[in-house]
């Protein structure tokens, strides 16, 4: 039990984490190798790849943390129930076009499946490198989802921001 609440609380993280830490470590196998003569004509497409990858996967991080760019100045003066209403709206919004999205790009990484792609310099199906687009948006309704679940049974309810301890 308490590794799939690790999980839930932290799979994006932790994907994330390893992501950076690949990109790290194969720019400085790259950096070394040219220092020496010598060029990795797969680097720079791998370095690409994840940082797609943590892109897609950073969109249900924002959801879960509750740090998606919006402006809620507004939102945060209204009544707690009104802030819960509003909170679930945008929710099932989020939900909506997460949901149309993940239809819509499972429909292209089949376009590209069917195409027999290959990526230039590490020849790899171009579909497994697009296939992460519909998991992040899939990953996206799901903490959609979770957060109007949290908010409905108020165990997510954010405290109102005191803006006089900004400076």
């Amino acid at each position: 039990m308490k590794f799939i609440k690790s999980i839930d609380e932290h799979f994006e993280e932790y994907i994330m984490g390893y992501l950076l830490i690949g990109i790290a470590c194969v720019m400085l196998v790259q950096i070394f190798m040219r220092f020496i003569g010598e060029s990795l004509v797969w680097a720079e497409e791998l370095c690409r790849y994840f940082y797609i990858c943590s892109v897609f996967l950073s969109i249900s991080f924002t959801i879960k943390k509750g740090i998606i760019l919006r402006v809620d100045l507004l939102v945060n003066n209204l009544p707690r129930k009104t802030q819960k209403l509003i909170e679930i709206i945008l929710q099932l919004i989020n939900i909506a076009f997460f949901t149309f999205m993940s239809y819509y790009s499972i429909l292209t990484v089949r376009g590209i499946m069917l195409s027999e792609q290959s990526s230039p310099a590490m020849e790899i199906p171009m579909f497994m490198v697009y296939t992460v687009i519909p998991i992040g948006f899939v990953l996206a309704t799901l903490r959609s989802a979770q957060q109007i679940y949290l908010i409905y049974t108020d165990k997510l309810l954010k405290e109102d921001l005191d803006y006089s301890e900004i400076q």
